[in-house]
């Protein structure tokens, strides 16, 4: 049986792993879809063109692999790496910038939830339900 403080971790590893796939998609089907706009988008950052819609499926497929919590921990390191490039090619030349703020904050989201796992509600606790952690290294048995 959950306790109330365990309801609140899991409710709280959905909510992060629901944000973090919004947000993926909303930026990632586009890039997929309109394959010369992001073609065009990311050689004007400098950027080979064809990276565009690769990062797009990759934002798309890794998102969704994240929604339902199947290979959660290798699906938001990819997608941190994703980040870390975005931020150093493309957020950090422009200055502190709205962008910047966001990217750092899918940063850590990625990280927490690669850490922490994607919580009881996921694909990856059906498979495979005593592996999953169950809070932080010190207190998981």
């Amino acid at each position: 049986m959950l306790t109330s403080s365990k309801k609140s971790r899991e409710a709280m590893l959905l909510f992060l792993r629901l944000t973090v796939v919004f947000v993926f998609l909303w930026h990632g089907i586009p890039k997929a879809i309109f394959i010369g706009a992001a073609v065009q988008k990311f050689t004007g950052m400098g950027f080979p063109g064809f990276l565009g819609p690769v990062i797009g499926w990759v934002e798309v497929i890794a998102g969704s692999l994240i929604l339902i919590g199947f290979q959660n921990k290798w699906a938001n390191l990819l997608l941190a790496a994703v980040i870390i490039v975005a931020i150093a090619g493309v957020q950090l030349p422009k200055g502190v910038t709205a962008g910047l703020e966001r990217d750092i904050l899918l940063l850590a989201a990625n990280l927490i939830s690669a850490f922490f796992g994607p919580g009881l509600l996921s694909l990856d606790n059906y498979l495979a339900p005593n592996t999953l952690p169950v809070g932080p290294p010190e207190q998981q048995v």
